[in-house]
């Protein structure tokens, strides 16, 4: 079921050239969301620079860091505390909180898809992850391969919406806050 407090929203990092426009959606919303940025162009350069999995995976959470910043730019407060906030769009910087608990494996299996759905489950809340297409969570390319599995031990409810396609997200938003009611 869909939390009650608020909603957790995965930013994809593919849509760094949308994210003003997902963003100003889901602050339309009456919903208090915590944003978990995806890694994008940052998390691209740690691929390509062919680390072991440890640092690699370390690196690529540095990344969100460094997308979360990005997001704030548009006007949005970041935190460090895997907290909803009480109202509006804050978005999370996950280093801090993934160093001190570690609670997923260190590979590219894992990427901010996963992050996102533990942070969703440790949070009791709904997640919503915004791609740049359509997809469920059946679809390997749209998800990370360790997230079926994660979804499969968590009572997280999941959608999906296309952070490119207009009204998309708010009509996701707008089917979480029907189920607040």
């Amino acid at each position: 079921m869909y939390g009650m407090q608020g909603v957790v929203v995965k930013i994809g990092g593919s849509l760094i050239d949308a994210a003003g426009g997902v963003l100003k959606e889901l602050a339309e919303s009456k919903i208090p969301v915590l944003v978990i940025p995806g890694g994008g162009v940052f998390a691209d350069s740690v691929r390509a620079a062919e680390m072991d999995d440890d640092a690699s995976h370390w690196q690529a959470i540095s990344s969100m860091n460094r997308y979360g910043r990005f997001l704030s730019t548009f006007g949005f407060p970041v935190t460090e505390s895997l907290a909803l906030p009480k109202a509006g769009v804050s978005i999370l910087l996950p280093e801090k909180i993934l160093r001190r608990c570690d609670p997923l494996p260190h590979s590219w299996d894992v990427t901010s898809d996963s992050i996102a759905l533990w942070a969703a489950g440790e949070l009791s809340a709904s997640l919503l992850l915004i791609k740049s297409r359509e997809g469920d969570a059946s679809d390997t390319e749209l998800v990370d391969a360790y997230f079926p599995h994660l979804q499969a031990s968590l009572d997280v409810s999941v959608r999906f919406a296309n952070g490119r396609a207009e009204g998309s997200v708010s009509r996701q938003l707008s089917a979480v806050e029907a189920t607040r009611l």
